[in-house]
């Protein structure tokens, strides 16, 4: 049987939750740590937070749950409802940039490339970051139209087998390499995005050091697309 199969059985028949009332009922100390796997689990195969609150309120037998177990449920649920966000996998027809699942697989290329070869992934790429301020999203369309400027930016600098990404409406990606990350492309990308995106604009720009392991990429594009 798959480990997801398993996790849907095990959360679906109450065994998570009768951890829980367990833990309640024997007053343990590591009520919030058992709480953290019910919502872990639960995001992982997929069940909406409200499922969650539900096994954390059932499990307090009509008593008012506990802050810190709700918290670390929740916590957990939404930790890892985003490592998964970034594992769903298409591209934006309207403006061909990759998402933070595309950019993920190629990076555990990378990784996987580098472990071959002996060498840390950190030393040899990056991910140029640009953020679009708060309160300028606008709707749908403007949203698209403005990715549009930003990934024509980004594809003047890096004009080669970069993977260029967008993590959220507000934030974009290119995995570069280390020598592309240097302050001359930083400021011609800078340049650039003034000249598509206005000068009322000011996006935020910066270079995102890559992790030690490939285990930790999901979280730092997880923590991109937030």
């Amino acid at each position: 049987m798959s480990g997801w199969r398993r996790e849907f059985l095990m959360f679906s028949s109450g065994i998570d939750e009768a951890l829980l009332a367990d833990a309640v009922r024997e007053n343990r100390p590591d009520v919030a740590d058992v709480a953290l796997e019910v919502g872990a689990s639960a995001a992982r195969i997929g069940a909406p937070l409200h499922e969650v609150l539900d096994h954390v309120e059932r499990a307090y037998a009509g008593r008012e749950p506990s802050f810190a177990a709700t918290r670390a449920a929740v916590l957990a649920w939404a930790e890892w409802a985003l490592v998964l966000h970034a594992d769903v996998s298409c591209e934006d027809p309207l403006t061909s940039l990759a998402t933070g699942a595309y950019l993920r697989s190629r990076l555990a290329e990378i990784y996987r490339g580098a472990e071959r070869d002996g060498h840390r992934v950190a030393d040899s790429s990056a991910l140029v970051v640009v953020e679009l301020p708060r309160g300028h999203t606008g709707h749908e369309i403007e949203q698209s139209l403005r990715a549009l400027d930003v990934a024509e930016a980004m594809r003047a600098v890096f004009t080669g087998d970069e993977t260029v990404a967008q993590m959220s409406p507000r934030r974009f990606a290119a995995l570069a390499g280390r020598e592309r990350t240097d302050a001359l492309s930083m400021s011609l990308l800078r340049i650039l995005l003034e000249r598509a995106l206005g000068r009322h604009l000011h996006p935020r720009l910066w270079v995102e050091e890559l992790p030690a392991s490939a285990d930790a990429v999901a979280h730092v594009l997880a923590g991109l697309s937030e």
